[in-house]
């Protein structure tokens, strides 16, 4: 391949993961809507725009998301949810484009076979973005392969320095992803010393720390520069290492093997046991890989395919973040290693073969099974029932599940929260919040874990200061569990709930909200 076509592959390539991108994005954009995850994100990019702290201010995922989409957003002076979407299909972008540089240098073949295999590439990891609002977590997860490649390629203190860099912006947007880019680089330190003289490292390891520094300082600034934000920072980090002990509400592994059915074979139930063997395919992948890569270095005794190294290291830790909660969201943010690894994994003769006739089209099977069916878009196709709904200004159409509690939430504060007032939302409803434009009275908007006494009385210290004129309690058991119905897990709330506000009818289409308002008001 020359020169020049090389050059052409690559731009081709790159803007085939933009226009996929821009495409997927102008199909989904304005289709459905989610008042638990989504309006999550969505009021805290609110806030932010409205001088309030992630962490700090009120529960949150880590800062990076939020400022990225705060910043989008104010450059371009919009503020709904489907500018909040472009802000994260932007970031996501980022991720594809990633992708497609990892297959077009690691996969063989000429050039034009290079080109196919990213397109197979970019429309897979474009299905497997799912949620949309994890799109931040699954382009990290592909620009932390792509950033240890550069270094197993040609490691130099530059571009550990740059590894670093991105290992500490990714711990920005999650600190769990942090942890992982650490991990895949210690377990990519025996494939390193192969490929690294001894005097390298002392400048190499200095320049990796110094990076990874750089990359988390704006965390480091505000740890040492506000005092609160620190004191929010690490209590959100003890409470969940200490106190909950996990950091997601658990679901048993759907191993193929458990999964059963009434007798009769359908999409549903294809899709679950597939569902099950991807979860399987996860560790699978992670031995097989290993061992690719153990039997290459002892053959070749350096690194030959970096990129493949590069997604074994970073599938390994990776693997928690789709067994702490074995659900297909999850398995969604942990596979992007895995569908990388696959296309470009070195094999020859049969095995290529095998690969390229069998194993590809059988890994596109499996996920259009268990990734298409949550794109919003095929749920608009194959579901009765959406319409269209305004939602702060967008024109959303939804599902007639997600806009019953959209259109709920608007009449009941039309009603009795005045102008200026707010409401208490819980506990899956956060973009309650998020929807009436309104500031939450509590610190956690998505009460979804066992909280304690002292927790709870502080929280309702800023009830009591906020007084919401409207209580909305979404009663469920959250994953059908009992336990985590907002009475157990918040019972001091509940019970101050119960004893300064009453209760009223609750709308016909939602008889699990109970609807409160002040003892002293009329109705």
């Amino acid at each position: 391949m020359s020169q020049r076509l090389d050059h052409r592959i690559v731009c081709a390539a790159l803007l085939l993961a933009v226009a996929a991108s821009l495409a997927r994005f102008l199909l989904e954009a304005h289709l459905g809507f989610n008042l638990w995850d989504e309006g999550y994100l969505w009021y805290g990019v609110q806030r932010v725009l409205h001088g309030e702290v992630p962490i700090r201010d009120f529960m949150s995922y880590d800062l990076g998301r939020y400022y990225w989409a705060a910043g989008v957003l104010w450059l371009f002076d919009v503020h709904g949810i489907v500018a909040v979407r472009a802000a994260t299909e932007l970031f996501s972008t980022l991720g594809v484009v990633a992708a497609a540089w990892l297959v077009l240098r690691g996969s063989n073949g000429n050039g034009l076979m290079r080109l196919g295999l990213c397109a197979v590439a970019v429309v897979l990891c474009l299905l497997w973005m799912v949620p949309w609002w994890k799109g931040y977590d699954a382009a990290i997860s592909i620009i932390l392969v792509a950033s240890l490649a550069r270094v197993l390629t040609s490691p130099s203190p530059v571009r550990f320095l740059v590894h670093g860099v991105v290992i500490g912006v990714a711990a920005v947007f999650g600190k769990n992803h942090g942890f992982y880019g650490v991990v895949a680089c210690l377990l990519a330190t025996p494939a390193l010393m192969l490929r690294v003289a001894p005097p390298a490292w002392r400048r190499c390891i200095p320049a990796w720390l110094a990076g990874v520094t750089v990359g988390f300082s704006p965390i480091l600034l505000g740890l040492v520069l506000d005092h609160q934000f620190a004191v929010m920072f690490w209590e959100s980090i003890r409470f969940l290492l200490f106190e909950y002990h996990g950091t997601n509400l658990p679901l048993p592994v759907p191993w193929p093997w458990t999964v059963h059915g009434d007798g009769a074979l359908t999409q549903a139930l294809l899709a679950r046991w597939v569902t099950g063997g991807m979860f399987l395919l996860l560790p699978l992948f992670c031995v097989i890989g290993m061992a690719v890569v153990a039997h290459r270095l002892r053959r070749h005794g350096r690194i030959v395919h970096p990129e493949f190294v590069a997604c074994v290291a970073t599938a390994i830790p990776y693997l928690n973040v789709a067994f702490s909660r074995a659900d297909a969201s999850h398995l969604a943010q942990a596979i992007f290693p895995l569908l990388i690894g696959v296309l470009i994994l070195p094999a020859r003769g049969l095995g290529q073969a095998l690969l390229r006739w069998l194993g590809f089209p059988l890994l596109a099977l499996a996920s259009l099974l268990v990734a298409l069916p949550l794109h919003p878009w095929y749920q608009a196709r194959t579901q009765p029932g959406w319409r269209v709904v305004d939602v702060r200004g967008d024109a959303l159409r939804m599902s007639d599940a997600a806009a019953v509690p959209v259109e709920a939430v608007e009449s009941l504060a039309h009603r009795y929260v005045p102008s200026g007032g707010t409401l208490l939302a819980a506990p899956v409803w956060p973009g309650a919040y998020a929807l009436l434009g309104i500031r939450s009275p509590v610190w956690e908007i998505y009460p979804l874990f066992p909280r304690s006494d002292s927790f709870q009385r502080q929280e309702i210290g800023r009830l009591q200061q906020a007084r919401p004129s409207l209580v909305l309690v979404y009663d469920i058991g959250v994953d059908g569990r009992e336990d985590l119905r907002y009475a157990h897990t918040h019972p001091v709330i509940w019970s101050y709930v119960q004893t300064n506000y009453r209760q009223l009818e609750s709308p016909r289409e939602l008889p699990e909200l109970r609807v409160y308002i002040p003892k002293l008001s009329t109705e």
